[in-house]
């Protein structure tokens, strides 16, 4: 999301971190100190709640930039944590925010801040109106096309979030996750290979998006 303009604005010079899956790159209501451009591999966003409960809220892959916080918040407003060996830059607050004089990066910057409200605005609908089946193409068609807005022209997506994961950002439970992805493969929709899921037809996954009731699903029903 706009990573590369970070990490090549004149004047910052990025370190690394190399994380392996589970460990914590940032953690929430720590202090802000650096935004961190993904380079390889893969993270999860995790809000806590004040009564302890904790949802995914957010993915990060090879461009986007956790740490990044809007309106230069002074903390963290989620945990970011790997889902798989994953290599980040590490680039100090102060360097982002001189850097933000230039204007490539702040135009950068600034796209990554409105995909990212774009992106919680659909999935706070998701949750609060859209049935099972539109949750889960919904989040196959957004991977797709971040994965197409990085220039990876291929169909097959390497999901290096769990089950659970994918549960827990769209408000669903593990057994339904699990049910529609069955449902989406004997339908035609997609194949599942392990963590390699290939869109077969995108059109169909677009029309469940839609409305799942013009789409047939074979398999037990899901709300």
């Amino acid at each position: 999301m706009g990573g590369a303009g970070v990490t090549s604005a004149p004047g910052i010079a990025p370190g690394r971190v190399h994380l392996q899956a589970g460990e914590i790159l940032c953690e929430q209501g720590r202090p802000a100190l650096a935004a961190y451009p993904v380079r390889t591999g893969g993270l999860k966003g995790v809000y806590e709640s004040q009564l302890g409960w904790r949802q995914v809220s957010r993915f990060f892959m090879p461009g986007d930039v956790p740490g990044l916080e809007a309106h230069d918040a002074p903390a963290y407003g989620i945990s970011v944590v790997a889902l798989q060996d994953t290599e980040c830059c590490v680039v100090p607050i102060e360097a982002v925010q001189a850097g933000l004089a230039n204007a490539e990066l702040r135009a950068a910057a600034l796209d990554i801040f409105r995909r990212q409200t774009r992106r919680q605005s659909e999935l706070l609908i998701a949750i609060g109106s859209m049935k099972a089946a539109q949750r889960l193409a919904m989040l196959l068609l957004d991977l797709a096309g971040e994965q197409a807005r990085r220039g990876v022209a291929d169909s097959v997506l390497t999901l290096t979030m769990t089950r659970n994961d994918i549960a827990s950002y769209l408000g669903l439970t593990l057994e339904t996750v699990s049910r529609l992805l069955s449902r989406f493969r004997s339908a035609g929709l997609i194949t599942v290979r392990h963590r390699l899921l290939r869109i077969v037809d995108e059109a169909g996954l677009a029309a469940v998006h839609a409305d799942p009731e013009r789409v047939t699903l074979r398999g037990p029903g899901v709300d």
